[in-house]
């Protein structure tokens, strides 16, 4: 069976210092798919060109590899579905960006990045094999399903494993694969990679470093039973003695994690010396204690479906000489049946300051907000309740050096060059120079207000920010251009309806449908959540903060504002004096 491909990726976390592993690619004659652990990296700063392809699959040594293709994720950012006119967007072609040896006009793909699924061809007879050792950064999977039942077309997904290789039932019965999916390996030495289904009833077994092609029963974004929440690496930055990393269970039932530290592949990288684990309160009566960590520690975690667990470390930097380079590696191994195996790095920043530091509290802050109480819409008094659930949102502010505060519906994130960590408002601009770029976004703020400067107060003491959602705005949830109940005219159809910010128009017969959305957004911070203790930064700077939050919104009725209240907590991110 021949199927189109579509190829699940994931972005490239950032990195500001790095921890090496190996991995060797084996590939054949013909169309090969390989799910790539690492980013390409020789550990040498000096060097810029490590993920290009013609560098990894160098001509002496690798001539055969004539093709290499990546899906591009680009394709199905559209989240909107209907155009400014109403009309509906049909669903972008799937494309691929692809590396051609010999041809960079036609060429649109030139590094390649870790957590990435790509098809190789291999020129050559039917005996032609080649092994290829590639060392970098390990990275995460976190891999785009797509729904397959309405169209001809396959997911290309791959894992680590703890073994050579496990059953294809027990690696792919989770997520958006379902129950009752099917999988494809990659075959041909045609132009067109083909995909041929793998029958269940022999028990097929699947490999490490492979990728597959798989169905869906829908979309999602799924790396496999090993999760993270948020960042899935622990980075010491350069005036940090602790950091941590949250590992989540992302299957449906239970299950024992093995977590185990090893030293960094790289010979220039040395382990830590005097790195330390807090314990869990599954480990003893109280959290509170720590205890050393080894080239050789490993620990078990029983996790509940969709539970996590939050791993901290911490380092003395008085016992790391700053001209030296460390890093080891985190493993993270799933014993209840997939054999999944997950390695992320463990990087510590030399404590020397760089060109780039920028002075506490500037750079972009990321968290989340979770509202607890809201008030009824028949309460003139606006005085909030509680709700009957939490709602939590993702909530990035950035803080400049002058002391200007931004809230931010998205930002781009990567590393340049230099290795310096910068930030940027759209992923289109990111320069080409930077191959790891990634997105973060939020749904608390509309896509038409990327940007939120506060309209009073600082960070650290109580900030205001105020934007409006326009009346024909694309994520007003008022509008429904496309609709012909919901167009925004007379009952003649004749002509639009009044504006709809006008509150007499409610009185009308005929009420407009188009309405403006205006939010305050307010935060304060305490210490230890009393509200009488305001924080002191100047006093005690911290990489992480807490609050309370309250978003006001108006617009929704014709009667009083609703306002929502709840806490925040943020902890900075990424250290960039702007957002460019």
């Amino acid at each position: 069976m021949k199927k189109s491909l579509m190829i699940g990726l994931a972005m490239a976390t950032v990195t500001a210092a790095a921890s090496h592993v190996n991995q060797t690619l084996k590939l054949n004659a013909g169309w090969n798919a390989v799910y790539l652990e690492v980013t390409p990296d020789d550990g040498n700063e000096a060097t810029t060109d490590d993920t290009l392809c013609e560098k990894v699959f160098a001509a002496d040594e690798y001539g055969a590899v004539t093709t290499v293709m990546a899906y591009d994720s680009a394709a199905y950012e559209a989240t909107r579905q209907y155009a400014d006119d109403g009309s509906e967007i049909l669903q972008k072609p799937v494309s691929y960006l692809t590396w051609l040896r010999g041809d960079s006009t036609a060429s649109t793909l030139r590094a390649l990045v870790g957590g990435r699924c790509y098809l190789i061809y291999v020129a050559g007879g039917p005996k032609t094999s080649l092994t290829v050792p590639v060392t970098g950064v390990p990275c995460a999977p976190a891999m785009i399903w797509r729904d397959t039942t309405k169209g001809d077309f396959v997911n290309l997904v791959g894992f680590m494993l703890s073994s050579d290789s496990v059953l294809a039932s027990k690696c792919f019965s989770e997520g958006p694969y379902g129950s009752k999916g099917t999988i494809y390996k990659v075959s041909g030495t045609n132009e067109v990679p083909e995909f041929k289904a793998v029958a269940f009833m022999g028990a097929p077994k699947v490999s490490s470093g492979i990728a597959y092609g798989a169905s869906a029963e829908r979309s999602g974004s799924w790396g496999g039973v090993i999760g993270f929440v948020g960042s899935d690496r622990v980075e010491f930055g350069a005036d940090e003695s602790q950091a941590s990393v949250e590992v989540k269970n992302d299957s449906s039932s239970e299950r024992t994690f093995r977590l185990s530290v090893v030293k960094s592949s790289l010979a220039g990288e040395s382990f830590p010396s005097g790195m330390k684990r807090r314990l869990l309160s599954t480990d003893i009566m109280v959290d509170s204690a720590w205890t050393n960590v080894t080239e050789a520690s490993a620990w078990e975690v029983v996790l509940a479906p969709g539970k996590s667990v939050v791993e901290t470390f911490s380092i003395d930097r008085l016992k790391l000489p700053q001209d030296a380079a460390y890093g080891a590696v985190l493993a993270i191994e799933d014993l209840s049946g997939t054999q999944m195996r997950v390695r992320v790095p463990i990087t510590v920043a030399k404590g020397a300051e760089s060109a780039e530091a920028v002075e506490f509290p500037v750079g972009l802050w990321s968290g989340f907000i979770q509202m607890e109480t809201v008030s009824r819409i028949d309460d003139t008094n606006r005085i909030p309740v509680k709700a009957g659930g939490t709602l939590k949102m993702n909530v990035m502010m950035h803080v400049a050096a002058d002391g200007a505060v931004k809230l931010l519906q998205r930002v781009a994130v990567g590393v340049d060059t230099n290795r310096t960590p910068r930030l940027w408002r759209e992923l289109e601009s990111v320069p080409a120079t930077v191959t790891n770029a990634r997105r973060f976004s939020t749904v608390m703020m509309s896509i038409d207000n990327p940007v939120v400067e506060k309209s009073s107060g600082a960070f650290g003491d109580s900030l205001a920010f105020d934007w409006t959602v326009a009346e024909r705005a694309a994520d007003n949830p008022f509008r429904h251009a496309w609709h012909p109940d919901h167009d925004g005219k007379k009952a003649d159809y004749s002509g639009a309806a009044p504006s709809g910010d006008d509150l007499a128009n409610y009185a009308n017969v005929v009420k407009p449908e188009l309405w403006s959305i205006t939010n305050r957004m307010e935060f304060s911070w305490h210490e230890n959540n009393d509200p009488y203790a305001t924080v002191n930064f100047e006093r005690t700077p911290t990489e992480k903060t807490a609050g309370f939050v309250t978003w006001t919104v108006s617009g929704l009725t014709a009667k009083e504002p609703i306002r929502s209240m709840g806490v925040f907590v943020l902890q900075r991110a990424i250290k960039a004096a702007e957002v460019e």
